[in-house]
């Protein structure tokens, strides 16, 4: 007796479940194939690298920077060094290009950041290519857009690496195209601030007047020509300078300007002995910094609030400004300012006979320099270790 023909009904169930495994077996492989999930944290874009064609002098490495960070729309769990901050931070290091992978991987330690983000544009006769790499601790992984000009290479790019990171909102990406000037563009600016990088502090301010006089509404030039002259305590120009820029950022509703502002106007208060002035424009410096959460400055607020409150006797709000520092700190896990912070903190403890104390914190403040190389931070913190020990041998 022949064998019976399998049924239509067993044909069908067995191309079903082989249809099924075969799509369970793509779905497994595009899971393993898929790049991983960026870790929240904080974003460093380095200067963007140009070499173009491109005449038009309101280009440069800085700019580009500056308007790919104000493109990016990553949203609170990816907060963004702003470019000054990045700047500051490079300057800590000796290569400027950043483009060894030690020198990445030192960068993220010294400034905390989850995630580096480096890029170069290429182009000649209006077609433009934006390369970036995504730098991790343990991943990277790289992209390229191409657009007719560099306005849109920099949309298109922030666009992409807004989406990586938040791959659940690639249909709702609705940032606003608006077109963003860079304060940074102009060559004048630029050159001041490679000067001062080079510590050409004459130099740099001699940039930074011929500017202001050109473009008096600039706020970034009057803010480091007021920096200036805070360091060659020039108080009285200083003086004037800032209340002029403090009402410029007003008029301008510029918020993270006016807090940076009032925090230098709270230092030359300080350092000419104006000390209530100094606390109450503080006080006004911080709500302009939480605005737009401006947490670095808010950080570095609450440590001038503390020496200032320390200074006059207050310990216990100098402590709490202290702590306040670090807590803003950490929110963007920079251990520079951490570090400082911590230190001020022992230095406090050990007036006040809390050796104990004092010494939790110094050994907290070390592991941040020992982890992450901060070796301006180094000596002065193993020197107030050693004076702590001592101190606690001695009891």
């Amino acid at each position: 007796m022949p064998p019976a023909k399998p049924s239509n009904k067993n044909i069908y169930i067995a191309a079903i479940l082989l249809l099924l495994l075969i799509s369970m077996s793509t779905y497994a492989y595009l899971m393993s194939t898929e790049a991983p999930a960026i870790e929240i944290g904080t974003i460093l874009v380095l200067p963007v690298q140009l070499a173009t064609d491109n005449t038009d002098s309101q280009w440069n490495r800085y700019a580009a920077m500056d308007v790919l960070i104000h493109q990016l729309n990553v949203g609170v769990s990816y907060p963004l060094l702003q470019t000054e901050d990045i700047i500051n931070i490079i300057s800590l290091i000796s290569n400027d290009h950043l483009s060894q992978a030690a020198d990445i991987k030192q960068l993220m330690a010294i400034s905390g950041a989850g995630l580096v983000i480096e890029s170069n544009i290429t182009g000649a006769n209006n077609q433009y290519q934006l390369a970036f790499t995504l730098h991790q601790q343990h991943h990277t992984e790289a992209g390229v857009v191409n657009a007719s000009s560099i306005e849109q290479v920099l949309s298109a790019a922030a666009k992409m690496i807004t989406q990586r990171l938040n791959p659940q909102q690639n249909q709702q990406y609705n940032k606003t195209e608006t077109q963003y000037h860079s304060r940074l563009s102009s060559p004048l600016l630029f050159n001041a601030m490679t000067q001062l990088q080079l510590g050409d502090i004459k130099a740099a301010e001699q940039h930074l007047s011929k500017l202001i006089k050109s473009t008096p509404d600039n706020l970034v030039a009057i803010r480091l020509l007021a920096s200036i002259q805070l360091q060659q305590h020039q108080y009285q120009q200083l003086n004037t300078t800032l209340i002029a820029a403090i009402d410029l950022a007003t008029h301008q509703q510029d918020e993270r300007e006016l807090a940076r502002l009032r925090l230098l106007l709270a230092q030359s208060y300080t350092e000419t002995d104006r000390i209530e002035q100094a606390l109450g424009v503080l006080t006004i410096a911080k709500t302009n910094a939480a605005k737009v959460k401006d947490w670095l400055t808010l950080g570095y607020i609450s440590q001038l609030a503390g020496m200032i409150n320390q200074r006059i006797s207050r310990n216990d709000e100098a402590r709490e400004q202290f702590k306040k520092a670090i807590e803003y700190h950490q929110m963007m896990n920079y251990s520079i300012g951490q570090t400082q912070a911590l230190n001020e903190l022992a230095e406090l403890e050990v007036i006040e006979f809390n050796y104990p104390q004092a010494y939790r914190y110094i050994n907290r403040s070390y592991e941040q320099v020992a982890h992450r190389g901060l070796d301006d931070l180094e000596k002065t913190t193993f020197k107030l270790m050693t004076k702590i020990e001592n101190k606690m041998q001695h009891r």
